[in-house]
């Protein structure tokens, strides 16, 4: 038969949770027994969970890394702004306090987000703009 189940929340993968009386039928018709669900927590296709803490890839482009910027983190709930500081490196993680996973035994405790910038720059320009970056890094030199 089915049954409907409430998971806790912050539960990780091997959680079990007890049925009370959802188990097999007592020898000599006494009660029945409890029945144990061991949970398994699919991976996410944009989280990365260890632990409490979450973590999640965000795209910058080159501009607003080298001058610094708004870019908007995702969480569980909903999207976030974050400030970039100017000069950010491409695998840098800006933490989130308290945005990551419910903790399973507390109900006011969370685990932290971290945001991984990852700097994007641009796959296609034409001669003008090849110049002037050309120029911008001999500038730089």
């Amino acid at each position: 038969r089915e049954i409907n189940v409430n998971i806790p929340r912050g539960a990780t993968t091997g959680t079990k949770v007890r049925l009370a009386g959802e188990g097999h039928p007592g020898v000599g018709g006494g009660p029945a027994g409890n029945l144990y669900l061991v949970v398994n927590v699919s991976d996410h296709d944009q989280f990365e969970r260890k632990d409490n803490d979450l973590y999640v890839d965000v795209k910058v482009d080159v501009f607003t890394a080298m001058l610094g910027g708004d870019v908007e983190v995702p969480t569980m709930t909903r999207p976030v702004k974050m400030k970039i500081k100017p000069g950010m490196q491409s695998g840098q993680k800006l933490r989130l306090t308290g945005k990551g996973m419910p903790d399973l035994r507390s109900k006011n405790d969370y685990g932290n987000l971290y945001a991984r910038i990852m700097i994007t720059v641009p796959t296609a320009l034409n001669n003008e703009q090849k110049q002037q970056v050309e120029a911008l890094r001999e500038s730089l030199d």
